[in-house]
């Protein structure tokens, strides 16, 4: 059985390589009968390929430039220098020129730097040009390469990339403030054409928009290209590709003469390969037959007397991936071995678990009395307060049981005159709990009272503003609610303090993780409120911060006046209770 099945891979081996033979000896005929047209596809096809390096080299320098401009234009001094008045742009000025000179040692293309604003007037420049704007006639808004052009008679080509500058706190809405402009040479282009030449003689273009020529490679001295020149004729074979940068293309243009100049050069490199070809094939049935069709033999052996012998391994001494298959069947025979192990210690603690399960039922039973007996204690103490004419402890208790019932009550979706007379309760407590240093101010338009919101919206935002914007400031503090319609389908709701503010690098991670799904049991936190509200109103969220250091805090919520219970489930978990 085993010598039948080796003799049976053996001659299937053998027949297989008398095919691969007859297929390259008929291979051969073709090729020697074809060998022209092959090579011209194959200097085509090689040209193609260097036209594709050319286009990764134009995209490589592209996202280069698109760097340094990037690092240059939202640098803090040039992102503020756009929204500085003349005085302080004057000030800054000094730290500019720092910057603007970093950047040409980036990029030693760069020739000149101008800043506009939106109405195209320039507030700042550098380098070659910059008292000639002529070639800025339009606000850009995104980054472009114009066509080249000539500054004086000497002729010296240069051309422009506009990269706009956006509003960094208003990147969702795409408000502009202004423009970058980088005057760039073109004598460095060149060295993005080295070697893309495919024959000796062949000639390679960049071409701007107006097919003007910036590099050539195999150039006689043409400064435009002509319709003409860009189409294959007799003489030429030519190749168009378009790269990243708005209108510009490189043009190849291979003369026909050399297309077939090497076919015999080739037919001997074709008849050499193909010996070549049959000694590797001889070697490589040798090799097949020692490294594979003996050791797949064994592999099929040990895996058909598993069943018989379950305990025992495969050694094979590879590192292959004959080896790799040897090391997962042997990983596969261990872990069987162990699941089966575990499902018998399985079937042993579910016995306990059972009794476990049992435990939780009767613990969760007594969870449920527990906040019964807590408002029952909060009234005692309310009740002992009154009798003893403790009027403020009395007080603070019922504001305190009040605030308990809302926050453990199940519903997830309250009225808006519920959520505020919780926050007023909470305002009690906060009240006595800073000796009136902190006032809360409410203010809420009749229209909104009966309106249906989910829980637990207004209360973090308060509580937030008390013990990270005001507790730590010195003077007296107040929070102000604001909640009002907005338009005739949607509601406002603004929770605003005069505290110690947001530090800015703070503020723009708290807008950027907004979308982050809060983790842990840590409260309700600024984005558990967010996604509380995705969940229950989808997109149609406006959820904003605002913040300055030592001035205070606003967050404002916009949302639908009407609300369906959505997600409940998922609210409960958000909710960190």
């Amino acid at each position: 059985m085993r010598k039948r099945l080796k003799d049976s891979l053996w001659l299937q081996l053998i027949a297989f390589t008398a095919l691969i033979m007859f297929l390259l000896l008929a291979a051969y005929t073709v090729t020697d009968s074809y060998s022209s047209r092959m090579l011209r596809d194959r200097t085509i096809d090689l040209n193609e390929k260097i036209l594709l390096q050319v286009e990764g080299k134009m995209e490589d320098f592209h996202d280069t430039l698109n760097h340094v401009a990037t690092a240059m234009a939202y640098a803090p001094t040039t992102y503020d220098y756009f929204t500085m008045d003349p005085v302080a742009r004057v000030m800054a000025s000094e730290d500019l020129s720092e910057i603007f000179s970093n950047t040409v040692l980036l990029e030693s293309d760069i020739a000149g730097i101008y800043l506009y604003d939106t109405s195209l007037n320039q507030i700042a420049a550098m380098g070659k040009a910059a008292n000639n704007p002529d070639f800025v006639t339009l606000l850009k808004k995104k980054m472009e390469f114009g066509d080249i052009f000539y500054l004086n008679q000497a002729g010296v080509p240069f051309y422009t990339v506009y990269f706009p500058v956006y509003d960094l706190n208003n990147r969702k809405y795409g408000i502009q403030i202004g423009m970058c402009v980088m005057m760039m040479r073109t004598d460095n282009l060149s060295g993005l054409l080295e070697d893309s030449q495919t024959t000796e003689n062949t000639q390679v273009y960049l071409l701007d928009g107006n097919d003007q020529i910036i590099a050539s490679r195999g150039n006689d001295g043409l400064e435009e290209l002509a319709r003409s020149m860009m189409r294959s004729t007799d003489g030429y074979y030519v190749k168009v590709r378009s790269v990243r940068m708005d209108g510009w293309k490189v043009v190849s243009r291979i003369p026909e003469s050399e297309m077939n100049s090497s076919t015999e050069n080739g037919k001997k490199f074709v008849t050499t390969a193909y010996v070549l070809a049959f000694a590797l094939l001889i070697l490589l049935v040798w090799f097949c037959y020692k490294r594979f069709v003996g050791p797949l033999h064994r592999v099929d052996l040990f895996i058909q007397g598993i069943v018989y012998r379950p305990e025992e391994r495969m050694e094979i001494g590879r590192e292959d991936e004959i080896g790799t298959v040897v090391q997962s069947l042997n990983h596969m025979l261990d872990k069987q071995q162990k699941m089966n192990q575990e499902i018998r210690e399985s079937q042993k603690k579910m016995y306990e678990a059972e009794i476990a399960k049992k435990q939780l039922q009767v613990l969760a039973y007594r969870n449920q009395i527990n906040p019964h007996f807590l408002y029952n204690t909060f009234e005692c103490i309310c009740s002992m307060a009154l009798y003893y004419e403790v009027e403020d402890i009395a007080e603070i208790t019922m504001a305190l049981s009040k605030v308990f019932r809302f926050a453990i009550k199940g519903d997830n979706i309250v009225s808006v005159e519920e959520e505020v007379s919780y926050i007023r309760e909470y305002a009690k407590i906060i009240d006595y709990r800073f000796m009136g240093k902190i006032d809360v101010d409410i203010e809420m338009d009749e229209a909104v009272k009966e309106k249906r919101v989910i829980k637990l919206m207004l209360q973090p935002l308060v509580e937030n503003a008390v013990f990270h914007g005001l507790e730590q400031k010195m003077e007296d503090g107040e929070v102000n609610v604001s909640i009002h319609m907005e338009g005739e389908s949607h509601m406002m709701f603004v929770v605003e303090d005069n505290g110690c503010g947001i530090e800015p690098a703070k503020l723009v991670w708290m807008r950027d993780n907004l979308d982050s799904k809060p983790t842990g049991q840590k409260g309700i936190g600024v984005a558990n409120i967010y996604q509380r509200l995705k969940l229950f109103y989808g997109d149609d969220v406006v959820f904003r911060i605002e913040s300055r250091l030592g001035v205070g805090t606003k967050i404002t919520i916009i949302i639908p006046e009407e609300v369906e219970e959505r997600g409940g489930e998922n609210v409960q978990d958000l909710s960190g209770r």
